[in-house]
């Protein structure tokens, strides 16, 4: 009677083990503990006003032991390794992203500040949410919108190196003298056709930095899987309102067929950074007393997930371990209710 029991109970652990290996990985039969019931991931608090990667991983470290996010078994039974993006409803506030080095000196967890917001304006819009910033109210694009917030989902997540992407530049330049640097990380000095193409702004690399953007590519089929899944999966094609609009957009296509279908019709998304913690723009006085160097919540992000420029360079290795052990790499993008505010307590 024992024994039977016992390979009962056995039975429904491997059943349970199978439902949530998507999720959240299975070790020594035990099915691990979802994350999103797992408080230890949110910090007390999240800095805004300098760079927090250090204090925000250490803090990360002191929780837990790992994330249990590397090397889960896929749909098909590839191999996936994830970052995890915990955003706060109100997009006003900050969020974090949380991911897992396994080898080399940096081993370890690391959790830095993460921005998720739409495109933002000090004037209320038509159908824009509103939030405060230390006293400030602001008002950004919803998730339904072109460069709405950022919308909750799983993204298949690639470096944008100019070894295996063809890029193209969005707008002008607002520096012409750094515009030599910029280009030098965008060239590609092979000849041959590349698997990927993506658009890239000038603002997204920092001059002495290493650190590239990440593509982020709508993946339906695990999206559709998570709690409060968004179904609206269909094509919005912007209308090209230039010739090199026209062929930026042709390109894509020609690359992946399906790139402008994505949840209300969205699509091109990226992690990046910007330059406001770059020192010619601290000490440039045209940018002097502006609100976006005192407080990260302030920057823009037009539908983006953005981090500061360390944080995205630990993203950019992490990635690039993770394929190199022959993984599928993705970015979860959670919206949490119970993300603490940005003042201590």
């Amino acid at each position: 009677m024992i024994w039977k029991v016992f390979i009962k109970t056995m039975n429904k652990t491997a059943v349970l083990c199978a439902i949530v290996a998507l999720f959240t990985g299975c070790a020594g039969g035990t099915a691990r503990k979802p994350l999103n019931a797992d408080a230890r991931l949110l910090p007390r608090f999240i800095p805004t006003d300098r760079p927090a990667m250090g204090e925000l991983t250490a803090g990360l470290r002191s929780r837990a032991a790992t994330l249990g996010l590397n090397g889960l078994t896929g749909l098909k039974g590839e191999k996936i390794s994830r970052a995890l993006v915990l955003l706060p409803r109100d997009r006003a506030r900050a969020g974090v992203i949380s991911f897992e080095l396994e080898s080399g000196a940096g081993a370890g967890l690391y959790q830095c500040e993460a921005l998720g917001r739409g495109k933002t304006s000090d004037s209320p819009e038509p159908g824009w949410q509103s939030g405060l910033i230390d006293g400030v109210t602001i008002y950004y694009a919803p998730q339904n919108e072109a460069d709405g917030a950022a919308v909750p989902g799983i993204y298949d997540a690639r470096n944008i190196t100019p070894g295996r992407y063809e890029i193209a530049v969005l707008g002008k330049p607002e520096d012409p003298g750094g515009e030599e640097d910029f280009l030098s990380m965008i060239k590609n000095t092979d000849s041959g056709p590349r698997p990927y193409f993506s658009a890239v702004y000038r603002h997204w690399y920092n001059k002495g930095d290493a650190a590239v953007p990440v593509d982020l590519i709508w993946n339906q089929a695990y999206s559709l899987r998570l709690p409060g899944a968004i179904p609206g999966y269909f094509e919005r094609r912007p209308a090209a309102d230039s010739p090199e609009a026209a062929a930026r957009q042709a390109a894509q296509l020609a690359h992946n067929p399906l790139y402008y279908y994505g949840p209300y019709g969205r699509s091109g998304w990226a992690v990046h950074t910007d330059r406001w913690e770059a020192p010619e723009r601290l000490t440039d006085p045209r940018y002097a007393g502006r609100r976006e160097l005192r407080d990260f919540r302030f920057r823009d992000t037009s539908g983006c997930v953005k981090l500061r420029p360390g944080c995205l360079l630990k993203l950019n290795e992490f990635i690039s371990e993770q394929e190199k052990l022959g993984r599928k790499v993705q970015i979860e993008v959670r919206e949490e209710l119970g993300l603490p505010t940005t003042e201590p307590k």
